[in-house]
C-alpha cells in the first residue's frame, strides 16, 4: 500500500528560512513523486515508506555526498534541517536504512528516470535549458566489486556438455570468437615476455567475470589502475550546464557504440518538454562513420573529431568520387573491388589495381611491397561523411564547439564524481547503477534550479552593507550627477 507521511512543521521555526533545504522546499513541489510511484504499489496492505520521503532522503544522500544508507540515516537523525526537509518532527523515528535499500531495489529504473525527466522540465520552466546544443561525454564509475575476486568463465566445451546442478547460476560461458581469444592470448604472452617477474595475473572481460556483480566490466585509462566499473554517459545542455540525459552503460564497449542511443533518448526527452535539439558535440571517442551518417539522417549537426586512425588521403594516390576509384602517380586506376570487414569489426572498401599493370610498373616494389601481386588501398564506406565532418570542424564555429565541449561537460562529470556521490557505486548491477546516476543528476540539476531562483527578482539573497567610506563616496558621486534623490 502506498504510504503517506503527514508533514510536521514544528521544526520549521528552528531552521533559518535561507537554509538550503528550506529554499529547496520552496522551489520544488515534491508531490509529483506520488503519481509516479503509485502504479507499483497495491491498494491494500500495510502502508509503505512515503515515496516523497524516500526520494527526498536519496537526494539528501547525493547532495551531502554520502553513498551509504546507514550514514545517510545517521546524518538525518542529527540534522534539524534535514528532518524539517523530510517533514519529520524531532520525536518521530526516521525510516530504517534497510527499508530505504529494499525500496530502491524493488522499484524499476523507469521510476527514477521519470523523476529525473520532471526535474529537467523544471529547469526548462526556469529558462535554464536552451535545448539546441547538447554536449555528450562519459566517465568510468567504480563498481561495488573487487578485481581480486575475478573468476574465469566456463569454456565452450563445458557449456556444450550441458549444465550440472553445481554449474547452474554460476560462471557464465565464454562467448568470444576463437579469433578474439587468440588475440587476447597473444597480448598476454607479450606482457609476460616484457615483464616475466612482475606479480599479478592476466585477466580480460572475455575470459573473466565478477561473481558479486557479473555486469561490472574491467576498465582502465592511461596512467590509472584497472578497475571494475560502469560507464556514466551524460548529455549536458550548453546554456547553463543542466544535465539532460544520463545513463549507466557497460564499460567494455567503446563510447561510439552508445552515441546514437544517447542522442535518441536526449532528443525524445527534450521534444516531450518542448525543446528541440539541433547540434551534438562530443570528443573523438564517439567517432564512427555510422554515427556521422545517422546524425545526418536525424537532421542533426555533429561536431565530433575523427580519431587518429582515419586518413583523409593516401600519399601518391588521388581519389575521384565520381568514379569511386583511385589513380596512382603512374596514371593507373585502382577501381572499387569489394567491401569487407576488418579484424576489429569495421567495414572497409577495397580498391585494387590489376596485377599485370603492377608487374610492369617501374616503382612497383616501393609501392606495393615485395610479396604483394598488386597494390591495394582501403578506406571507410563513410568517407564522404568523414570529409564533411572534418570540413565543419575546421571552421571557426567548429573550433569554438571543441572548446565549448571541454568547458561544458567535463566540469559536470567532475562535479558528479567528486561532490554528488559518484566516486564509487554502492549498488550492484547495471540497474542499480542507473538508479544512482539518475538521482545524482537530479541533485545536480536541483542545485541549478535553486541558484537560478535565488538570482531572480524576489528570490532569496543576502545584501551586505557597503563600507562607510565607500558609501559616502557613492552618495557624493550620485548627487554630483543628479542620479540620487535624498
Amino acid at each position: 500500500m502506498l504510504g503517506f507521511h503527514p508533514i510536521r512543521t514544528s521544526l520549521m521555526k528552528l531552521v533559518p528560512a535561507r537554509h538550503f533545504y528550506q529554499q529547496l522546499l520552496r522551489t520544488v513541489d515534491f508531490s509529483f513523486v506520488r503519481p509516479l510511484f503509485a502504479p507499483f504499489y497495491s491498494t491494500g496492505g500495510r502502508p509503505s515508506l512515503d515515496p516523497v520521503v524516500f526520494v527526498k532522503l536519496l537526494l539528501v544522500g547525493h547532495l551531502e555526498n554520502i553513498t551509504s544508507d546507514r550514514k545517510l540515516l545517521e546524518l538525518a537523525q542529527l540534522h534539524l534541517g534535514i528532518r524539517a526537509f523530510l517533514g519529520y518532527d524531532l520525536a518521530q523515528p526516521l525510516p530504517w536504512h534497510s527499508t530505504v535499500s529494499r525500496t530502491r531495489q524493488r522499484l524499476p529504473v523507469s521510476v527514477f528516470e521519470a523523476c529525473f525527466t520532471h526535474i529537467v522540465g523544471l529547469c526548462i520552466q526556469q529558462g535554464l535549458v536552451s535545448g539546441h546544443t547538447q554536449v555528450m561525454d562519459s566517465a568510468y564509475i567504480k563498481a561495488n566489486a573487487s578485481m581480486s575476486r575475478l573468476q574465469p568463465k566456463r569454456s565452450r566445451g563445458a557449456a556444450q556438455a550441458g549444465p550440472t546442478r553445481d554449474d547452474e547460476g554460476q560462471a557464465p560461458r565464454i562467448t568470444a570468437t576463437p579469433d578474439r581469444l587468440k588475440h587476447i592470448q597473444r597480448f598476454h604472452a607479450a606482457i609476460l615476455k616484457a615483464a616475466p617477474n612482475k606479480p599479478g595475473r592476466l585477466v580480460s572481460n572475455l575470459t573473466h567475470y565478477s561473481p558479486s556483480d557479473p555486469e561490472a566490466r574491467i576498465a582502465f585509462k592511461s596512467g590509472k589502475p584497472r578497475i571494475l566499473a560502469y560507464t556514466a554517459s551524460v548529455s549536458v545542455d550548453t546554456a547553463q550546464h543542466v544535465i539532460t540525459h544520463i545513463h549507466a552503460d557497460l564499460a567494455d564497449w567503446r563510447d561510439s557504440r552508445y552515441l546514437l542511443a544517447m542522442v535518441d533518448a536526449t532528443q525524445q526527452r527534450l521534444n516531450t518538454l518542448g525543446r528541440g535539439m539541433t547540434i551534438v558535440v562530443a570528443d573523438a571517442g564517439y567517432c564512427s562513420g555510422e554515427n556521422y551518417e545517422q546524425l545526418e539522417v536525424r537532421g542533426l549537426t555533429g561536431y565530433i573529431p575523427a580519431h587518429g586512425g582515419y586518413k583523409s588521403e593516401h600519399a601518391g594516390f588521388t581519389y575521384d568520387a565520381a568514379t569511386d576509384s583511385y589513380t596512382c602517380r603512374q596514371g593507373k586506376q585502382l577501381p572499387f573491388n569489394k567491401i569487407f570487414v576488418d579484424p576489429q569489426g569495421n567495414p572497409k572498401k577495397r580498391y585494387m589495381a590489376q596485377a599485370r599493370e603492377c608487374k610492369i610498373c617501374p616503382v612497383a616494389e616501393q609501392c606495393k611491397g615485395k610479396k604483394a601481386k598488386e597494390k591495394r588501398l582501403h578506406h571507410t564506406p563513410y568517407k564522404a561523411h568523414y570529409e564533411r565532418m572534418l570540413e565543419r570542424l575546421a571552421t571557426r564555429v567548429g573550433k569554438g564547439m571543441r572548446r565549448l565541449r571541454s568547458a561544458t561537460v567535463e566540469p559536470v562529470l567532475g562535479s558528479l564524481i567528486t561532490y554528488y556521490g559518484l566516486r564509487h557505486l554502492s549498488k550492484k548491477g547495471q540497474a542499480g547503477a542507473a538508479k544512482v546516476m539518475y538521482l545524482a543528476a537530479m541533485a545536480y540539476n536541483l542545485k541549478k534550479c535553486l541558484r537560478s531562483s535565488s538570482c531572480q527578482p524576489g528570490g532569496w539573497g543576502i545584501a551586505l552593507p557597503a563600507p562607510a567610506p565607500f558609501r559616502w563616496l557613492l552618495l557624493y558621486f550620485c548627487n554630483s550627477h543628479g542620479h540620487y534623490d535624498k
